[in-house]
């Protein structure tokens, strides 16, 4: 375990999302970092901790919360749809977290959602596969329209709905639950009608 994962463990990592996570990261301060997972700015320095380096630990800790916050719907009950509206809305409360940092994130969120690759890529599958296992599962029980690519589509989705989201939040002021209602719908709505 190196310093910086000891200092930005996944508790103090979600207690400075918690703490910050409403400012516009581009204005927090190591200092203000320091205060709010309890050290002091010159343990920071010391162990070589920079905002960046908090930025790519606070993307390793979005990536897992997505995951979690996701996984749950490939077993909760009701048709593929209905678990795939939980999935999004999940995905939708997890962006509320981080508004303030997406927009530090903005230049990093290449490397933390997108596949690797030269031409057109995918979302990576830690932020879609369970998006994608729910689209085959909603063929299979009719809910959903069958997808000619489940991963394509999957990456469409968690990309509308999320930038979506996160637009409506911060740019028209919107209270979350209705910008997680209206967006939800939207997109799943947009795959069309089951059988």
């Amino acid at each position: 375990m190196t310093p910086t994962t000891t200092l930005l463990d996944a508790d103090r990592l979600a207690l400075l999302r918690d703490r910050l996570g409403h400012r516009d990261w581009r204005e927090v301060t190591v200092a203000e970092i320091a205060e709010a997972v309890g050290v002091s700015r010159m343990t920071l320095h010391r162990h070589g901790v920079g905002k960046d380096d908090v930025l790519v630990a606070l993307g390793q800790l979005l990536e897992t919360e997505f995951r979690e916050a996701a996984l749950p719907a490939l077993a909760a009950a009701g048709s593929a749809r209905e678990r795939l509206r939980g999935a999004l809305a999940a995905i939708c409360a997890i962006d509320e977290r981080y508004l303030g940092v997406f927009a530090a994130l903005s230049t990093a969120l290449e490397q933390v959602f997108h596949e690797r690759g030269d031409g057109a890529v995918l979302t990576r599958e830690p932020f879609t596969g369970v998006l994608a296992r729910l689209l085959e599962a909603g063929a299979r029980d009719g809910s959903i329209p069958p997808q000619d690519d489940p991963a394509e589509t999957a990456t469409l989705l968690f990309n509308a709905a999320g930038h979506t989201y996160r637009h409506l939040r911060t740019g028209h002021r919107w209270p979350a639950e209705k910008a997680r209602e209206r967006v939800v719908a939207l997109v799943v709505d947009g795959l069309g009608p089951g059988r």
